[in-house]
């Protein structure tokens, strides 16, 4: 037969865990003071492309509500970037991807409060959202232009 001793210690340990487990999960939900991440993520793929949307991981990787940056040239020939549904293209696909593993360089979550999750957030305020000039110092790849 168990002690009273040993059942109110198990008691006791048990409110202890439980305790840390809520003070732990509060921590993590309120970020810590830091950006907490969007359900947006951004994927960068080994042929320069960039895609954004929100991430779902089962049975396999794949993006929802898909955008891509668009690269282009404005009339001062500045590089102009914007992002655009990737359901807009012309040959009209899904509003899903399916990245090729073997050609994802990196993807990353998207921070809650950055402009462009923001954005996807509410696509209806944006249409085809402009994104600021790309810094001078940082290059550009040739022969990344999207050609959707």
């Amino acid at each position: 037969m168990i002690s009273k001793k040993a059942v109110g210690a198990v008691i006791v340990f048990l409110i202890v865990l439980v305790g840390l487990a809520a003070f732990l999960l509060s921590k993590i939900r309120s970020g810590s003071g830091e950006a907490r991440r969007s359900p947006y993520v951004a994927v960068y793929m080994a042929s320069g492309d960039i895609y954004f949307g929100k991430a779902a991981w089962f049975p396999r990787f794949k993006l929802e509500n898909v955008w891509y940056l668009q690269r282009g040239v404005n009339a001062q020939n500045q590089q102009e970037l914007s992002v655009a549904p990737f359901s807009n293209v012309f040959w009209g696909p899904m509003n899903e991807l399916y990245p090729n593993s073997e050609q994802v360089i990196f993807w990353t979550y998207l921070r809650s409060d950055s402009e462009l999750a923001k954005a996807l957030e509410n696509p209806s305020s944006v249409g085809q959202q402009p994104l600021p000039s790309a810094p001078e110092n940082v290059p550009v790849e040739e022969g990344t232009e999207d050609s959707q």
